[in-house]
């Protein structure tokens, strides 16, 4: 931990310095997740582990909270203050790194006897491998994988000497839960390192039977403890939006993966970062020249670690590792199993004590790699000083160890190897800061919660109306992509891998902007979106780090449609405007014909594909300068003074209206960005409204039903009708609504969020039913017979059959424990 903490430091890397931690999923995901544990500590969360009232307008909480804050280091973000909640994660980081050195020595004994001091010194290097320090310590939740392999290891050893059998279980219970992730790598990886050492053990077939069984069992009964986390995540990942259009290949060639095992490598394009200190790599060098470990042994260690590097790097045994599908993103995330195998099989080695000859052998191994590698991307110049240095320096205090000192000349000499390695770690630790320094890749904030955040925050506490109305922060206070768990509200920002696709579409569906595929869900920005989702306070950008807060006549969370309402209003099919009319139940919106400028129109409804293909809309040349020529107008005929909306999902383009100045930027790139609707400007007084089209791209396609024009007046009176009809008192908890209607209501109830699957509702007490969709919105049907009570409660998919597991796997421990009581009592 000191090593780690030491070589940031040097570096100046937060919490030590100025160079920001908190770049891309750490600042946009972790940081923000934790400050919402640390609400769910301290009871200032709207929503509780089952559901979160605060991002993406109400989404499912649990699978969150087991993917991204299950570590139990974790919970020490309620120990800090809540603005410091990135110091919190950086600890996760590193008592997790801390707590797997410390297992991984007491593990090493269990492969094979020996000096507590030599095997900490590999651990070291194993809790500080590549892995951990280039991508584990960036996502927090993972470096609980360090941790599983030693904790795993452990209870397999007891799986071969006969013993705790129940407290295994738990072992293997805890890891599951803890991360269920990097505990499927790590199982695998015991599972291999448990095989390899049962073909090596001097035993017959019965006995090896035995362990096989017991260790059968014990996974078994600690994934059924664990069910609850798997399945929840299990169900929830099923849900989500894909991702295939984002893997990355893992296709690395064999000598970049070898020049990987030289500490303080950080790779230029994807590669396994399997590092685990010189002194590791060194013994594993030594390993096939050790004479004094049995050959087959031997073969067995070096062939784990073989088979195990190019499992890595084909792709039908990468899929296996990642559960079945490459991953969008860093694609090598099983690396710190090799990094673990590594230091086992340094430690068979070391164990034994090399003859000098043997460490010579290993030395040259070294010396050949480092003449080989030292000319490609991953191998920096720290890399290649820190290696040169410390394997020097390495092999010369081992040669002098080996040699049968007496015992004060061996502690000094411990102590020599001990501060090489301590040196050794804190260099790899500055190189790979220096490599990764995330300001090369253009300017990052030093902090995620910013003075705006603060401000923003604060703004939203003193106008918080929940559950009557929501208040969001908005499209324009962008702190991070969770802006709603870090600065508070009820919003719309959302970003997580357990974005469901029902939620993405429905609420792309009604216009909202989206990103990473449907995984990022934005704000909404306009004022019929606002309105159909209750939003009744947003805030708005003032000067450099203040805000001004805006109220809407929100409707409220619960509203009631009549029968029939639900209809598109003559607003062109499929559109936005007619999702959104049927949605708000008025009609308040014109679709005008466009003419372009030259003339040329297009059938009014008939909505452009998506971009560059052929059909109908129009096509926008692409513009080579910011001239006048370089826009393309458009005209359209609307109400006299009614407010102009563009929706064009797919377009990446800038767009304008002729009498303003104004410009608004459409970032479509399907199917990874979506476009919101935009507000453009406001028609003249004779209807005529014209704005200007300019894109950069090929085969930009404007959609022909693209312009909607807002009549103010039916939309106020629409939102006022919702309000007077709508419920008259409204109760939300953790993962529950309960509303009060006007007696007698008839048609449907609508709640202000998506029906994401694991809600259910309940009319007048009677039995609960999944509710509807409701053009997006959360549906419940109330009957013609007359309502006034709804209740709905969220509970996600899997959790039922998850705890029905635990229960299970808690019966089968209790039956453990009652035989073997029942034993002792005979004996």
């Amino acid at each position: 931990m000191a090593a780690y903490s030491i070589g940031l430091a040097t570096r100046g890397v937060y919490p030590f310095g100025p160079v920001p931690r908190a770049d891309n999923d750490l600042r946009h995901q972790y940081v923000p997740f934790h400050t919402h544990l640390w609400d769910l500590q301290h009871g200032s969360a709207q929503g509780d582990l089952l559901f979160n009232w605060q991002s993406g307008y109400g989404v499912g909480f649990l699978g969150d909270f087991f993917t991204y804050l299950s570590n139990p280091f974790s919970l020490l973000a309620g120990l800090l203050p809540r603005q410091h909640a990135e110091l919190s994660v950086y600890l996760v980081s590193l008592c997790s790194m801390g707590l797997a050195a410390a297992l991984m020595t007491v593990y090493l004994g269990r492969l094979r006897p020996g000096s507590p001091w030599l095997r900490a010194l590999l651990s070291v290097g194993y809790a500080v491998c590549g892995w951990g320090v280039a991508e584990g310590t960036v996502v927090p939740m993972w470096t609980w994988g360090l941790v599983a392999i030693p904790l795993l290891g452990i209870a397999a050893d007891w799986c071969l000497t006969g013993r705790r059998w129940v407290l295994g279980s738990h072992l293997v219970a805890l890891c599951w839960f803890a991360n269920f992730y990097t505990a499927a790598m790590a199982t695998m990886a015991a599972a291999l390192v448990f095989l390899v050492r049962l073909l090596l053990a001097d035993a017959d077939r019965r006995t090896r039977g035995r362990a096989l069984w017991r260790a059968a069992t014990m996974t078994g009964t600690g994934l059924l403890l664990a069910a609850p986390a798997i399945l929840v995540c299990a169900y929830a990942n099923l849900r989500a939006q894909p991702t295939e259009l984002y893997v990355v290949s893992v296709d690395t060639d064999p000598l970049t993966l070898l020049s990987m095992l030289i500490p303080g490598t950080h790779p230029v394009s994807p590669a396994p970062n399997v590092y685990a200190g010189v002194l590791v790599l060194l013994l594993v060098l030594t390993l096939p020249f050790q004479s004094k470990v049995r050959g087959r042994e031997r073969l067995a260690w070096c062939s784990l670690l073989l088979l195990t590097g190019v499992s890595f790097v084909l792709t039908p045994t990468a899929k296996i590792w990642q559960g079945g599908a490459l991953p969008h993103g860093a694609p090598f995330r099983e690396s710190f199993v090799l990094s673990g195998m590594l230091t086992m099989a340094a430690w068979i080695c070391l164990a034994h004590m090399p003859r000098p000859r043997a460490l010579l052998g290993g030395a040259g191994l070294l010396a050949v790699l480092v003449t080989a590698a030292q000319d490609l991307p991953p191998v920096n110049e720290h890399a290649l000083t820190g290696v040169l240095i410390g394997g020097a320096v390495t092999t010369v205090l081992l040669l002098f160890y080996a040699r049968g000192l007496r015992r004060p000349a061996r502690i000094g000499v411990m102590a020599l190897l001990a501060v090489s390695v301590f040196a050794g770690t804190v260099y790899s630790v500055y190189g790979n800061s220096v490599a990764d320094d995330p300001r090369r890749r253009g300017p990052v904030r030093a902090q995620t919660m910013t003075e705006l955040g603060k401000n923003a925050r604060q703004a939203l506490e003193a106008h918080r109306n929940w559950p009557a109305t929501r208040a969001d922060a908005g499209p324009g206070v962008f702190v991070t992509n969770n802006d709603a768990m870090l600065v508070g509200g009820q919003g719309g920002a959302y970003y997580s891998s357990y974005v469901s696709a029902e939620t993405a579409r429905a609420l792309r569906g009604l216009g909202l902007g989206q990103a990473m595929g449907g995984r990022h869900l934005w704000p909404a920005g306009d004022p019929v979106l606002q309105a159909l989702l209750g939003v009744g306070t947003v805030l708005e950008p003032a000067g450099e780090d203040g805000v001004t807060v805006r109220t809407l006549p929100a409707p409220p969370l619960v509203t009631l449609r009549t029968p029939g309402s639900d209809q598109p209003y003559g607003a062109p099919a499929g559109s936005v405007w007619a999702r959104r009319q049927a949605a708000l139940g008025a009609r308040i919106y014109t679709v005008p014909e466009l003419t372009r400028g030259d003339g040329q129109t297009a059938p009014a409804g008939a909505a452009a594909p998506a971009s560059g293909a052929a059909g109908p809309g129009f096509a926008l040349p692409r513009a080579e300068g910011w001239g006048p020529e370089s826009w393309t107008a458009f005209t359209g005929r609307c109400a006299p003074g009614a407010r102009a909306f563009l929706h064009a999902p797919d377009l990446s383009a800038t767009a304008r209206a002729d009498d303003s100045r104004r410009h608004e930027s459409f970032s479509g790139r399907p199917p990874a960005v979506s476009a919101p609707v935009r507000e453009l400007g406001t028609a003249a007084a004779d209807g005529r409204f014209t704005f200007s089209v300019r894109t950069a791209q090929d085969g930009q396609v404007l959609p022909s039903d693209a312009l909607g024009c807002l009549d103010q007046a039916a939309f106020d009176a629409a939102v006022a009708g919702l309000k007077a009809g709508g419920a008259t008192h409204v109760t939300a908890g953790g993962h529950t609504v309960e509303a009060r209607l006007p007696a007698g209501s008839t048609g449907t109830a609508v709640l202000a969020t998506t029906p994401s699957p694991g809600w259910s509702c309940s009319v007048d007490g009677g039995p609960a039913r999944p509710p509807v969709s409701y053009q997006g919105l959360l549906g419940v049907p109330l009957g013609s017979g007359g309502a006034d009570r709804l209740a709905c409660a969220y509970v996600p998919e899997g959790l039922r059959a998850g705890l029905a597991g635990t229960a299970a796997g808690l019966l089968l421990v209790a039956g453990v424990l009652a035989a073997a009581r029942r034993r002792v009592r005979r004996a």
